[in-house]
Protein backbone atom coordinates (compact mmCIF):
# COMPACT_ATOMS: atom_id res chain seq x y z
CA UNK A 1 0.00 0.00 0.00
CA UNK A 2 1.48 3.73 -0.68
CA UNK A 3 0.48 5.32 2.92
CA UNK A 4 -2.97 5.56 1.85
CA UNK A 5 -5.14 7.78 -0.08
CA UNK A 6 -7.07 10.81 0.13
CA UNK A 7 -10.33 10.06 1.36
CA UNK A 8 -13.19 11.08 -1.72
CA UNK A 9 -15.81 12.48 0.13
CA UNK A 10 -18.34 11.54 -2.70
CA UNK A 11 -17.17 8.06 -2.91
CA UNK A 12 -18.86 6.88 0.49
CA UNK A 13 -22.69 7.33 -0.07
CA UNK A 14 -23.85 4.88 1.92
CA UNK A 15 -23.81 2.88 5.08
CA UNK A 16 -22.38 -0.18 3.38
CA UNK A 17 -19.48 2.23 1.73
CA UNK A 18 -18.63 3.43 5.22
CA UNK A 19 -18.28 0.25 6.37
CA UNK A 20 -16.58 -0.95 3.35
CA UNK A 21 -14.12 1.13 3.43
CA UNK A 22 -13.05 1.37 7.36
CA UNK A 23 -12.48 -2.91 6.72
CA UNK A 24 -10.55 -2.44 3.94
CA UNK A 25 -8.47 0.78 5.85
CA UNK A 26 -8.29 -1.69 8.74
CA UNK A 27 -6.77 -4.18 6.58
CA UNK A 28 -4.40 -1.99 4.93
CA UNK A 29 -3.24 -0.84 8.06
CA UNK A 30 -3.45 -3.36 10.76
CA UNK A 31 -0.60 -2.52 13.03
CA UNK A 32 -1.93 0.99 13.36
CA UNK A 33 -5.39 -0.57 14.49
CA UNK A 34 -3.88 -3.21 16.77
CA UNK A 35 -2.06 -0.29 18.67
CA UNK A 36 -5.13 2.00 18.58
CA UNK A 37 -6.96 -0.57 19.99
CA UNK A 38 -4.57 -2.11 22.66
CA UNK A 39 -4.63 1.80 24.21
CA UNK A 40 -8.17 1.28 23.58
CA UNK A 41 -7.96 -1.85 26.22
CA UNK A 42 -5.57 -0.10 28.86
CA UNK A 43 -8.26 2.88 28.82
CA UNK A 44 -10.90 0.89 29.53
CA UNK A 45 -8.51 -1.02 32.63
CA UNK A 46 -9.56 0.77 36.03
CA UNK A 47 -6.25 -0.08 37.52
CA UNK A 48 -4.01 1.58 34.57
CA UNK A 49 -6.19 4.71 34.78
CA UNK A 50 -5.42 5.03 38.61
CA UNK A 51 -1.75 5.77 37.19
CA UNK A 52 -2.84 9.70 36.27
CA UNK A 53 0.53 9.93 34.12
CA UNK A 54 -0.13 6.56 32.20
CA UNK A 55 -3.75 7.81 31.16
CA UNK A 56 -2.46 11.14 30.13
CA UNK A 57 0.13 8.66 27.99
CA UNK A 58 -2.38 6.87 26.94
CA UNK A 59 -4.55 9.42 25.52
CA UNK A 60 -1.55 11.17 23.78
CA UNK A 61 -0.53 8.17 21.97
CA UNK A 62 -4.30 7.50 21.12
CA UNK A 63 -4.35 11.30 19.61
CA UNK A 64 -1.27 10.77 17.89
CA UNK A 65 -2.63 7.84 16.35
CA UNK A 66 -5.52 9.38 15.57
CA UNK A 67 -3.55 12.32 13.62
CA UNK A 68 -1.40 10.41 11.67
CA UNK A 69 -4.32 8.70 10.43
CA UNK A 70 -6.61 11.79 9.52
CA UNK A 71 -2.89 13.19 7.91
CA UNK A 72 -2.87 9.94 5.77
CA UNK A 73 -6.33 10.24 4.29
CA UNK A 74 -5.48 13.61 4.07
CA UNK A 75 -8.66 14.38 6.39
CA UNK A 76 -6.25 16.56 8.84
Amino acid sequence: MDGGSAVNRGAVTTHSDLVEASLSNLRDHRADAARWLAIEVLLSDEAALEDDALALRLHSLQDRLEAMTRVRYGVA
